[in-house]
C-alpha cells in the first residue's frame, strides 16, 4: 500500500488479526511514547547516574513491551530505507567490535553496541508504526518538552545570578563554571544542539496549523533564550542554518510570514538594546564580528584534538583501536570531538563507512519526499543539518537527545500527511 507515492511501513500483523487485548496494549504505549519523547531532552535524570540509561529510556523499555504484547512494532520502520540503515549500522558495530576484539576491550564494545543498538534500531522500530497523526502529536511533545526544560533552565539562570554552586541542585553542569547553561541536558553544547534540532519542529507545525503563530513565536522566543544562554556558537550557527533551510525549502506565504516574525523579533530584542549574556559575546558575538572562526568557544583546542585524529587514521584503516581505545592513545587523553574521525580510528574504514550510509538515508528521503511533501521535506532538512554539524563536534552520537528528534522528522516525511494538515496547505 502506498501513500502519495511513499511505501506504509510494515507491520508485524495486519490490525483486522488484533484482539481487543491487542488494541489495549496499543492504547497504553501511545501515551508512554509521548512521555519518553517528552523527556528525550532530560539526560540528567538518570535511573542510576553513572549510566546512560535515562527515564526517557525506561519509558522507551516500557512502550517496547507493551506494543511487543500488542504486536505492533514495526519490522520495516523506515520502509524501503531500512535495509540500507541496518547495513550502516552493522558496518559500524562490527568495525568497532573488530577493533575491540584485537586492540581494546570487548567487554566496553558490548555497552557501546547496546547504546547504538538502542538508540538507532530500536527507537525506529518504537516511534516509526504509527501514521502522521500520532507522529505530529509526538512532535509537539517533543516541543513542549524542551520548551519546558528552557524555560525552567531561564527561570534558574537568572534566580541564581548564573551561579554553578547555587544551579548543582539541579544536576550535571545545569549551569557551568563560564555561566553558561546546560540545562538538564549536562553540557551547554549539547542544549544548545537541543534546541537547533527541536526549532524546525516549531516552525513545521506552525506551518500546518498545529500551533498557532502567537504560541509559535513565544516558543521561538524561549528556545532562543535558551541558545543565548548557552553560550555555544556550533548550536547558534546550526539553528540559524536549520532555520533558514526549512523557510527556503518549504517557501510560501506562511514561510516568509515565519522568517519576517523571526527578524521583526530579533530586531527588536537588538533595538531594546537587551543585553546579550556574557558568555554569547565572549563566544560567539566576537567571533561573528570578526569573522574569525578561530575565535569561538573552544575551537582551537578542538581543532588540535582533530589534527591527532588525522595522524591516527593512517595506522586505523583496515582495524581500529576498539571502542573507547582514542582516549588512551590521545596526548591529551580526550575522544576527538568528531564522530567521523572517532569511528575511523577506533573501528577503521568499516565503522568510518557505516556511518557515512546512515547519514545518507535522512538527505535521501528529503530528497524522494519533497515532490509530495515539501514542509515535511524540509523539516528533515533541517533537522539533519544541525544533526551533521554537531556530528563534527562531538564523539559517539548514541545519546536519545541527539535521535528522536531525527527519527520523528524521518517518520513524518514517510507518513501520509492527515486531514488537516492537507487542508491547511491547500488553503
Amino acid at each position: 500500500m502506498t501513500y502519495g507515492g511513499i511505501a506504509s511501513p510494515v507491520w508485524v500483523i495486519e490490525d483486522q488479526d488484533r484482539t481487543p487485548y491487542h488494541h489495549a496494549m496499543l492504547r497504553l504505549a501511545g501515551p508512554v511514547l509521548l512521555a519518553a519523547v517528552f523527556l528525550a531532552p532530560y539526560v540528567t535524570w538518570r535511573i542510576l547516574p553513572p549510566y546512560l540509561f535515562t527515564f526517557s529510556d525506561a519509558l522507551f523499555c516500557i512502550a517496547a513491551v507493551l506494543l511487543l504484547a500488542g504486536r505492533g512494532i514495526a519490522i520495516r520502520p523506515l520502509q524501503g530505507w531500512w535495509v540500507l540503515w541496518v547495513l550502516g549500522l552493522s558496518g559500524l558495530l562490527l568495525g568497532f567490535f573488530i577493533g575491540s576484539v584485537v586492540n581494546g576491550d570487548p567487554l566496553r564494545w558490548i555497552i557501546v553496541a547496546g547504546q547504538y543498538g538502542f538508540a538507532f534500531a530500536l527507537l525506529p522500530a518504537l516511534m516509526l508504526r504509527e501514521h502522521r497523526r500520532a507522529l505530529v502529536a509526538a512532535a509537539l511533545a517533543l516541543v513542549a518538552g524542551v520548551t519546558a526544560m528552557e524555560l525552567f533552565g531561564f527561570a534558574v539562570y537568572h534566580a541564581t545570578g548564573a551561579s554553578y554552586e547555587q544551579a548543582k541542585r539541579f544536576g550535571f553542569e545545569f549551569i557551568t563554571g563560564a555561566h553558561r547553561l546546560g540545562a538538564f541536558m549536562a553540557d551547554a553544547n549539547w542544549n544548545a544542539a537541543m534546541i537547533a534540532m527541536t526549532t524546525p519542529f516549531v516552525l513545521y507545525l506552525a506551518r500546518i496549523g498545529r500551533l498557532n503563530m502567537v504560541l509559535a513565536f513565544a516558543v521561538l522566543g524561549v528556545l532562543g533564550s535558551g541558545l543565548l544562554l548557552s553560550g555555544s556558537f556550533t548550536g547558534f550557527t546550526s539553528a540559524a542554518i536549520g532555520i533558514l533551510a526549512f523557510l527556503l525549502l518549504d517557501w510560501g506565504k506562511r514561510s516568509i510570514g515565519m522568517l519576517l516574525g523571526i527578524l521583526a523579533l530579533g530586531g527588536t530584542i537588538l533595538a531594546t538594546g537587551v543585553a546579550l549574556p556574557t558568555a554569547f559575546q565572549n563566544r560567539v558575538a566576537i567571533a561573528l564580528e570578526a569573522g574569525d572562526i578561530s575565535r569561538a568557544g573552544t575551537f582551537a583546542g578542538r581543532m588540535e584534538l582533530v589534527e591527532e585524529a588525522w595522524r591516527i587514521v593512517g595506522d586505523t584503516t583496515v582495524v581500529g583501536l576498539g571502542v573507547d581505545q582514542y582516549r588512551v592513545v590521545s596526548a591529551d587523553r580526550a575522544p576527538v570531538h568528531n564522530i567521523y574521525l572517532l569511528a575511523w580510528a577506533e573501528g577503521g574504514l568499516l565503522s568510518l563507512i557505516g556511518w557515512l550510509l546512515m547519514m545518507l538515508v535522512p538527505l535521501s528521503i528529503a530528497i524522494r519526499s519533497f515532490a509530495q511533501d515539501r514542509a515535511a521535506a524540509a523539516l528533515v532538512v533541517a533537522v539533519t543539518l544541525p544533526f551533521l554539524i554537531f556530528s563534527n563536534a562531538a564523539p559517539h552520537m548514541y545519546a536519545r537527545s541527539w535521535v528522536v528528534p531525527l527519527i520523528l522528522a524521518l517518520g513524518i516525511a514517510l507518513t501520509r500527511p492527515s486531514t488537516e494538515v492537507v487542508a491547511v496547505r491547500q488553503g
